[in-house]
């Protein structure tokens, strides 16, 4: 409840508590006339009716005459008492109307400044739904560009990494350069200690091996105990002595035609064959 409806309900109790007032006063001070004068059975509370006894008794004529009379000034005094309260609950009514008017007044201001407040609440939420959905957007925004942030920031991380890696690797191929530098340095001494040509191709020149014939198959063809393994490759020529007595005998010349880890198959040059190449004789690339 506002104050207005609070005002309202105190003067409805002070309005109806003077007129209980005046109801009581009047019920209090008025009497039926007409029973007192006409009725006909008494009771403890209604006496007999004052025509019953102006006939039963016409020797109180003038004593109830005069009573009459002090009831008759009574009446007119308490008529008078009547109006004055009636006056003054006019007055009362009229001061009561003027405060009801103000606090009408009042009461309208109220609304007035209310609806306004309403219109200004109404306008400021409008704006601060506009401000939120814009909070909101921009929120999105921050977010999306802290995603791309994180995004760019593992990019870079990874570039860095990759970057170091690769600083990491440049150093260790620099260091195996070096390392190559220094034994291409001390190869290209080697070959030239021993009348080496460095850029010749020695692909053809087997490498250094020391073997034996472990079968014969013929058809031209021998197989010996070295191979790829160590280091013979397709095209490489071997020299084939035989031991005998303690003194070594060339054979012949043998070629490589296929290789396998651990034994090779080679052809017999016939153009070098001094004899039959028998199984057990002996095979070297070179013959000291």
């Amino acid at each position: 409840m506002n104050l207005v409806g609070k005002i309202f309900t105190v003067l409805i109790l002070i309005t109806s508590v003077l007129f209980m007032s005046f109801a009581m006063a009047v019920y209090a001070t008025h009497r039926n006339w007409r029973t007192e004068v006409l009725n006909d059975q008494p009771s403890p509370d209604k006496p007999l009716g004052l025509a019953r006894q102006l006939k039963n008794e016409q020797e109180k004529n003038k004593e109830l005459t005069d009573q009459a009379e002090k009831l008759k000034v009574q009446m007119d005094a308490e008529k008078k008492a009547k109006e004055q309260a009636v006056a003054s609950l006019e007055s009362t009514l009229v001061a009561a109307k003027a405060e009801l008017d103000s606090l009408q007044k009042a009461h309208n201001d109220l609304e007035k400044s209310q609806r306004e407040a309403v219109a200004a609440m109404n306008a400021t939420q409008a704006n601060a739904t506009g401000y939120r959905k814009e909070v909101e957007q921009q929120r999105t925004k921050v977010a999306e560009a802290q995603q791309d942030r994180d995004a760019h920031f593992k990019e870079v991380v990874k570039k860095t990494d990759e970057l170091n890696q690769a600083f990491n690797d440049k150093e260790l191929l620099r260091k195996r350069t070096e390392e190559l530098g220094k034994d291409l340095a001390k190869a290209l001494q080697l070959l030239r200690k021993y009348g080496l040509d460095p850029n010749r191709d020695y692909s053809d020149v087997p490498p250094k091996v020391d073997g034996l014939i472990t079968a014969t198959p013929g058809g031209g063809l021998v197989e010996i105990s070295i191979g790829s393994d160590d280091g013979l490759l397709k095209g490489h020529r071997l020299e084939v002595y035989r031991s005998s007595g303690g003194q070594s005998t060339y054979v012949g010349r043998i070629e490589v035609v296929k290789t396998a880890p651990e034994k090779s198959v080679c052809r017999i040059d016939p153009k070098f064959q001094n004899s039959n190449m028998l199984k057990g004789d002996r095979v070297a690339s070179k013959i000291d």
